[in-house]
């Protein structure tokens, strides 16, 4: 492994594991997950991965659908990230666990599952197209993967707004190469890894804030954490400011609406003749 993905690596499980405690699995997390392992199709009995498995938000639906004749194992590259879905695990009485593991060099056997799943955690792998080979390897022949990323994230606006400031940049150009915004070039991705039957769908989610302040608040559970951690009480007071103005266009008499769409794809594994 080159040291530029090592060191990206590293950088990512420190991040997740720092903002553990506040991310939260509900919301937006709660709703694209369910949505993920509903259009993948889980049924009683099966067995299910779930990789880059952060709380649990798509990691538990999944389970629900296994039932206790099934199988969910949920992997993650964060050590606290792997905690926290643990002890949620625990707390819900559920028997699974929640394993560290890269997901580019997955430590399980061929054709061990008969669902892959991967809720937002593409855009962080620093080889793709090693990732989905490994979920492809792992999936039985016939077996289904469901992966989700963002189109429009909802700390989109704070990008924008921190952007306009020169404080980071939102060149397409500075993102990983699983950080996918359109459905063509996720099917693509899809496809060149070898699998089929792909389909992307977008959906779309409005979330309501009762203003900036809990908007900001939010923002903590997500990405952007380190940037806006890093910002001193002068930045903090103009991006805050500017996000007003901006969110202006998104008021409604319950509060401001900040919509925010995933693509969800989904491909099958090449059954064996």
């Amino acid at each position: 492994m080159g040291d530029d993905a090592l060191a990206r690596k590293t950088e990512t499980a420190d991040r997740f594991t720092r903002m553990a405690s506040d991310f939260d699995p509900q919301g937006a997390f709660a709703h694209f997950g369910e949505r993920l392992v509903e259009i993948v199709g889980i049924e009683s009995g099966q067995r299910v991965l779930d990789v880059a498995t952060g709380r649990g938000a798509v990691l538990f639906p999944a389970m629900e659908r296994v039932g206790a004749s099934g199988e969910a194992v949920g992997v993650d590259l964060a050590e606290g990230m792997v905690q926290a879905a643990n002890e949620e695990a625990e707390r819900r009485g559920l028997s699974l666990h929640v394993r560290a593991m890269d997901a580019e060099q997955l430590d399980f056997p061929d054709a061990a599952f008969d669902r892959v799943l991967c809720g937002f955690g593409v855009m962080f792998f620093p080889h793709l197209e090693q990732a989905l080979g490994e979920f492809r390897r792992v999936l039985e022949p016939g077996g289904r993967l469901g992966v989700s990323t963002w189109r429009v994230s909802l700390p989109e606006d704070l990008q924008v707004v921190l952007d306009e400031m020169g404080l980071v940049t939102g060149s397409s150009e500075q993102r990983p190469p699983g950080w996918i915004t359109e459905p063509d070039d996720l099917e693509r991705a899809l496809v060149a890894a070898g699998f089929t039957d792909v389909r992307v769908i977008a959906d779309s989610l409005t979330s309501v804030y009762a203003d900036v302040e809990e908007y900001w608040a939010s923002i903590r559970g997500m990405g952007p954490r380190r940037t806006v951690d890093a910002l001193d009480a002068s930045q903090i007071e103009r991006a805050r400011a500017a996000l007003a103005e901006r969110f202006r266009a998104y008021a409604r008499p319950d509060g401001v609406h900040v919509v925010a769409t995933a693509l969800l794809g989904v491909a099958s594994r090449q059954a064996t003749n």
